[in-house]
């Protein structure tokens, strides 16, 4: 006991110096909740390398995007006891995930950020000692906005947060995993101010805030938790037993059962009991009891974010080779209970989430960042790397502050299904809309605008849904499925729906449905598609929604999409109208029945 007793003082000594030496840097080394998936080559759906980063801004606020030409020119300084202003001018645009406040005219801030080289990129921390302590030494956002702005492939990029960051600058005030994904290739980069460890990427990787390849420099994990970031031990255990993974602290049992284990973290720690068969986060670690019998047990203990990539690592690796930008999201809105206690990818408020798709052709074009304020809140928006502009709530922090009211009313994961449904629709109309943009680019047609345009709309359609939830959430109701498959099944659910929503909410649904039609009228112009009945059937249900006429107005646009009736045949007269409700009820009980649950 005399040994347990010198241990233990001898860690409180330990700890209490290391929160000493913390405080001597001016900062606290606390760790974000950042959390980084990379599929490329082989993993992915098709012919383009995914990068979903979740961000836990350690600048809190409403999460925005914002648009940062070529040739847009700043001043900052270089890293160093002294200010030593520099002008730093934009040479590849870039879409950046910014807290409010973070964007110009003041210093662009980027927690994720997607480049017109094609290139995106994202970080989580992994807090260490060996940081800049200077005042002007940067944090993760400059280092990341240093390379963004200016590498023209991944190389570069790799170079610039390393070489340049690191051996010529020391700049990183912060201890960093940065993340780089290109058409071309994928790095994963371990750095903090003196050293650095470039990982090439050739299918998935899966990390969150800890060192792996820098762990032996990191002096306190190896003290306190681990030798190495895998260490992994399996033991049998009676009560008394204690575990450690080569440092000082570890695991004592507390106590044997016929169905499970008792154990506290040593030398001290709270009481955390779990079941044979079962795994549970003591502290640091990660537990899993494998058997118990006659007064023993076998068990295996690593460090907990070890078992959080492999458990992470396993549910992407079921969807190897078909990974798509919806697996992302979906990946995104993960809790800790649905990862057996460990971390979740979806944690809190203060969030946001984004997933880049980096193409292999027309990656200078065609890159598309899907943003989403808080994943667990809001809806996945489209922005495409040529894009002049972003729909304004999502630019002046409204859509944020929409995702909180949600969050508040739904709770975490009551919102899920319902954003899902939208965005299944939305990427599908995306394909579509890049297939015309890549016809527009064989052409020698620029892309910019009608991209623009249809992004905006989409992000309109996302915003509005949304305000249209929560107001019929604030009403007492129950939430209709207005969102089908397509946008033509969509229009169908607006029309029977319109019969018994109040005047207000049917007016959401018809700025969504207007939204709808001129996104498909910009597409039928550029495909030649837009003949005299097409555009008689447009103007007519647009003006039929301005009128007031909803019901009327949502079939006529039905129409207009799918140009499938002539003038002697209307949906509009109330026998095939009839025909069309029992229709689209079907559509929407098969919805329903393939839902997980229904949001009320």
């Amino acid at each position: 006991m005399w040994v347990q007793r010198i241990v233990s003082n001898f860690v409180i000594l330990i700890f209490i110096l290391s929160l000493s030496l913390a405080f001597v840097h001016g900062k606290m080394v606390v760790s974000s909740e950042c959390k980084d998936i990379i599929a490329v080559g082989n993993a992915t759906a098709g012919n383009y390398n995914l990068l979903l980063k979740v961000r836990d801004p350690s600048r809190p606020g409403p999460q925005v995007l914002c648009i940062i030409p070529a040739g847009y020119k700043y001043s900052y300084s270089l890293p160093s006891w002294r200010e030593r202003m520099k002008e730093f001018e934009v040479k590849h645009a870039f879409i950046g995930v910014v807290t409010k406040g973070d964007s110009p005219p003041n210093i662009v801030k980027p927690g994720i950020a997607l480049s017109d080289a094609g290139i995106a990129y994202g970080d989580a921390d992994s807090p260490s000692y060996w940081i800049n302590p200077s005042p002007n030494a940067w944090d993760d956002f400059d280092w990341i906005r240093y390379a963004c702005q200016s590498a023209d492939n991944e190389d570069d990029a790799v170079e610039m947060l390393t070489v340049d960051a690191v051996d010529k600058l020391h700049a990183p005030a912060v201890s960093e995993n940065l993340f780089v994904v290109g058409p071309k290739e994928a790095y994963v980069i371990e750095a903090d101010a003196v050293r650095y460890n470039v990982k090439k990427v050739n299918d998935i990787c899966v990390m969150t805030n800890y060192p792996k390849e820098l762990w032996k420099y990191r002096i306190t994990k190896r003290i306190f938790i681990a030798n190495s970031f895998d260490t992994t031990k399996e033991e049998n255990v009676k009560k008394g037993s204690i575990i450690h993974l080569g440092a000082l602290l570890g695991t004592k049992v507390v106590d044997v059962s016929e169905n499970g284990v008792t154990l506290r973290l040593f030398p001290f720690g709270k009481i955390v009991s779990i079941k044979e068969g079962k795994g549970a986060v003591v502290s640091p670690f990660w537990i899993e009891v494998s058997e118990c019998n006659n007064g023993r047990a076998r068990i295996k203990m690593m460090y907990k974010f070890n078992a959080w990539e492999q458990e992470m690592k396993k549910r992407v690796m079921e969807h190897y080779g078909e990974i798509t930008v919806q697996d992302m999201m979906n990946w995104s809105r993960l809790h800790s209970n649905d990862l057996n206690g460990l971390r979740g990818m979806c944690e809190r408020e203060n969030k946001s989430a984004a997933v880049c798709k980096v193409p292999y052709e027309h990656a200078d074009k065609l890159s598309c960042m899907w943003f989403s304020p808080d994943q667990c809140s809001s809806i996945f928006i489209p922005v495409h790397i040529c894009c002049r502009d972003v729909y304004e709530p999502y630019k002046n922090g409204d859509a944020a502050e929409l995702s909180k009211k949600i969050l508040k009313k739904f709770g975490h994961g009551g919102f899920s299904d319902y954003a899902s449904m939208v965005e299944r629709v939305l990427i599908r109309e995306v394909d579509f809309a890049e297939n015309v943009s890549k016809e527009m680019i064989n052409r020698g047609v620029d892309i910019s605008d009608f991209m623009t345009s249809i992004d905006m709309e989409m992000q309109k359609q996302a915003f509005l849904t949304e305000k249209f939830v929560i107001r019929i959430k604030d009403e007492g109701d129950t939430i209709p499925l207005v969102w089908s498959q397509s946008y033509e099944q969509s229009l169908m659910n607006f029309a029977i729906f319109s019969q018994n929503l109040e005047k207000e909410d049917v007016t959401v649904l018809g700025e969504i449905a207007k939204s709808i039609a001129r996104l498909k009228y910009l597409e039928f112009q550029k495909m030649g598609f837009m003949d005299e009945n097409r555009y008689n059937l447009y103007e007519n249900g647009m003006s039929s929604i301005d009128n007031g006429n909803f019901r009327e107005g949502f079939l006529t646009i039905y129409n207009f999409l799918t140009d499938a009736v002539s003038t002697n045949n209307k949906l509009t007269n109330d026998n095939n109208f009839s025909i069309m409700i029992i229709i689209a009820i079907f559509i929407v009980f098969l919805t329903i029945s393939q839902m997980a649950k229904r949001i009320k």
